[in-house]
């Protein structure tokens, strides 16, 4: 193995990534099925008592979309500036300094790779495929750990190849989805019993625009994944151009695909959003028998969504890696992270945390699980860890989101060459995450708030750790290296 040894900064290895595998990275993390799966009832306002968008879906993941591409083309900016993996916490650094970008920054990667929830939602999905069509009853513990099991072994192989799993499997799965919704959508509409244009009205949401906005915290998180394209930078022959493109490219095809999605589900239940908040699986539903599918399209769904989960897992773990390995390079943790395999150049112990972690995690839900959440009937018992989490996640991602667009306004703008642009996208960006973040927190549950205390509590130790750190003269800047002006006319 190799390592940084504090003179000559570790690197991870050759730029043999093209713009196709930097998009299979993005399409991979985004996780279009997964997302459209389970994502659609909890922007209707499903699992809480708060009023979400209701039957408005459409219209919180267009608005949504809107602050996705604000984002997107922000960090495209960006990127045309640092190039350097651990983009989060490099483009904080340079608009905030470096203690808040520690801050932020590691709070990002942590939540990445310390929150793949996937696992324990695939055991579920599984557990109950092979019961309800082969009769097999077996525990979704073990299906879960034979899928961290699985992923471990994918990840030593090399990004390269997990990449291209990703990019086959997520457009086969978005064709194939978009297909089904072009169906409902024409015979759903051509019932005569929901109006066209009521999914996009605001008086379909449960409590108007309140609820819109709401809606718009999973909606925002149903596009995440598109920046981890950004952390390939070092393994990419032309960052400057293909990482830039690979995330407006996965925005807007995710855009497009979501709206359908959206507006074929909210269509499909006649516009009933609290029969879609109340289903855990309203795409499944819609191509169940005796709805608008058959068996085999709703088992075709289910390993379509089996094998996306399998892709966001990798995935993650690649994005969250690289995050760490950038941290521990410019000294934020422990060298060890800087440790990269002779051949393949992939951080070992970025890539280990991760995978023990899901490892960890599935096994204590299961033995927790009676003594944290007494088991319901009908629910399973991963489902109240899975639920936190994951509220605790779309939470992070609008505040780091809205951090990075804010500190767009200041060193990115005067380096950028279209400035005016910029401003524009980075506060339409900036208002959509404010937005979803204030109508989060009004009148939420006390677990919502548990997690923003969690966050602001690790915040400020970040900053007072940092503080001490640099006063005894251990804190150096980080080694991210600036674009020249003859890189920014290629």
């Amino acid at each position: 193995m190799d390592s940084g040894d504090g003179t000559t900064p570790a690197a991870l290895g050759t730029r043999r990534l093209g713009l196709g595998q930097v998009v299979a990275q993005s399409l991979g993390t985004n996780s279009p099925v997964f997302n459209a799966v389970t994502f659609l009832p909890l922007i209707a306002g499903g699992a809480g008592s708060h009023a979400g968008a209701g039957g408005a879906i459409p219209l919180s993941v267009l608005l949504s979309a809107v602050a996705a591409f604000g984002v997107a083309w922000t960090l495209s900016r960006f990127s045309r500036q640092v190039d350097a993996t651990g983009s989060c916490y490099l483009y904080i650094s340079r608009s905030f300094g470096d203690r808040a970008g520690t801050a932020f920054g590691s709070l990002n990667y942590f939540s990445i790779v310390l929150g793949p929830l996937t696992p324990l939602i695939f055991g579920g999905y599984v557990e109950d495929f092979l019961g309800s069509r082969f009769g097999l009853h077996v525990p979704w513990w073990l299906l879960s750990l034979a899928l961290v099991a699985v992923v471990g072994v994918v990840l030593m192989l090399g990004v390269s190849i997990s990449t291209r799993a990703q990019l086959v499997w997520s457009l086969v799965s978005m064709l194939a989805i978009v297909a089904f919704s072009a169906f409902v959508i024409v015979r759903g509409l051509g019932a005569g019993t929901v109006p066209a244009h009521a999914p996009f009205d605001v008086a379909s949401a449960n409590g108007g625009w309140l609820g819109v906005v709401w809606g718009m915290l999973y909606g925002l998180f149903i596009f995440t994944g598109f920046e981890s394209a950004q952390n390939l930078s070092e393994e990419t022959p032309n960052p400057r151009r293909s990482i830039p493109r690979a995330m407006l490219i996965v925005v807007g095809l995710t855009s497009v695909y979501y709206l359908i999605v959206a507006y074929a589900t909210v269509i499909g239940f006649g516009s009933d959003g609290g029969a879609i908040a109340r289903d855990a699986a309203p795409l499944l539903t819609l191509a169940a028998p005796g709805s608008f599918g058959a068996s085999w399209l709703a088992d075709l769904l289910t390993v379509m969504l089996l094998f996306d989960i399998f892709s966001l897992t990798v995935a993650t773990c690649v994005y969250g890696s690289r995050g760490l390995f950038a941290l521990a390079r410019d000294g934020r943790l422990p060298a060890a992270f800087t440790r990269v395999s002779r051949k393949r150049k992939i951080p070992m112990l970025g890539t280990a945390v991760p995978v023990v972690w899901m490892a960890v995690l599935v096994i204590a839900t299961h033995v927790t699980a009676p003594l944290l959440s007494p088991a319901q009937e009908g629910t399973p018992e991963f489902m109240p860890v899975f639920s936190w989490i994951g509220g605790a996640q779309s939470l992070i991602t609008v505040i780091i989101w809205g951090i990075l667009c804010l500190g767009a306004f200041g060193w990115l703008r005067r380096r950028d060459s279209r400035p005016a642009v910029l401003v524009a996208a980075a506060g339409v960006a900036v208002l959509g995450t404010g937005g979803a973040l204030f109508a989060s927190l009004d009148h939420a549950e006390a677990s919502v708030y548990v997690a923003l205390a969690l966050v602001v509590a690790y915040l400020i130790f970040s900053f007072l750790q940092t503080t001490i750190q640099r006063r005894r003269g251990q804190f150096a800047l980080s080694t991210a290296r600036l674009a020249s002006s003859e890189e920014l006319t290629n």
